[in-house]
């Protein structure tokens, strides 16, 4: 039986209807859902868009009548807490789709029911509710999975003001490594993700944290045991090797992420991997950039994505 038996609980005044599969295929990945209902005023034409899922997706519609601007909330809450008290399903977790910061008050009782709470709403949604929950995902992540040749990813915003290799530092910092320093994987991820519930590899345009881990070998060194599915462990590098650094111009910059024009081709960056100082700064197509290379762009890749480089400690120099 999966770890996780999810009551799924969908504020359908709150989320658009066209990232439901989505949304279920990403919680179908982390358990098996048990419960799973959508609440609204489904008299209100606005909810229209949500019929015709139901024909597709088993999910049971909740009727709540707008008598009060919070009252989809607290059908929501109530059903929450029912579900914890009566024991009557073999739920032990919870997933609230909504972007909603109120809900953070149910995420901390549901935790204290020693329930595993999964959020999952729009990038913007208040810190409060995502720390609130043991992992959080957003929705915009769910749609786009890579970064196109010249242009930013369409609706996304920036993952968070630390570059991913600071965040997998401080995950390996709070874990307890063997005697010559290797971490499991999957250690570090739940280490990572005490700290930081939100964090997604796809907010960096990575597929997960191996990759991430693969793109900084100056930084991070993997190994497997010859196992099917293998197991991994990581370690820093101690003394990392001196990383000649590169010229470019700013091919473009769209919202937080861009494309640098260099010898041998593009290559991408998101604003965490400026210097702190550097990350208000206005980015402009011509700007004079340096960077250190962590992936050499790839003419023959099969995607874009492949074809892109990767840069990091990106500064502007003009």
């Amino acid at each position: 039986m999966p770890e996780h038996r999810f009551a799924v609980l969908v504020d359908g005044e709150n989320m658009s209807p066209r990232y439901l599969s989505a949304v279920m295929a990403e919680i179908n990945r982390s358990g098996e859902i048990i419960v799973c209902r959508v609440y609204g005023d489904w008299t209100d034409p606005r909810m229209s868009g949500w019929k015709e899922l139901l024909r597709i997706h088993p999910i049971r519609p909740i009727q709540q009548f707008r008598y009060g601007q919070n009252a989809t909330d607290g059908a929501l809450i109530m059903d929450a807490i029912e579900l914890v008290s009566t024991n009557r399903t073999p739920v032990n977790a919870f997933c609230i789709v909504s972007s909603d910061s109120d809900y953070y008050s149910l995420a901390l009782r549901l935790r204290e029911h020693g329930m595993f709470v999964m959020g999952i709403g729009r990038q913007g949604t208040k810190s409060i509710l995502v720390r609130s929950c043991n992992r959080f995902v957003y929705l915009e992540n769910l749609s786009v999975t890579s970064a196109t040749t010249g242009s930013a990813p369409s609706g996304t915003d920036s993952p968070g003001d630390l570059p991913v290799e600071e965040i997998v530092l401080a995950g390996y910092e709070a874990s307890d490594e063997d005697s010559d320093g290797w971490l499991l994987l999957a250690h570090l991820g739940q280490a990572i993700r005490r700290e930081y519930p939100d964090f997604d590899p796809r907010s960096y345009n990575y597929t997960n944290l191996l990759d991430i881990l693969r793109s900084y070998p100056d930084l991070f060194e993997v190994r497997s045991n010859d196992k099917t599915p293998p197991v991994y462990w990581m370690r820093p590098i101690s003394e990392n090797k001196e990383q000649r650094r590169k010229v470019g111009v700013i091919k473009r910059f769209v919202s937080n992420y861009g494309f640098i024009r260099a010898e041998g081709g593009d290559y991408f960056f998101t604003r965490a991997n400026l210097s702190s100082e550097q990350r208000r700064t206005q980015l402009k197509p011509g700007m004079k950039v340096s960077f250190v290379e962590i992936k050499a762009p790839d003419p023959n890749g099969e995607t874009s994505a492949d074809r892109n480089g990767r840069a990091r400690e990106v500064e502007v120099i003009s």
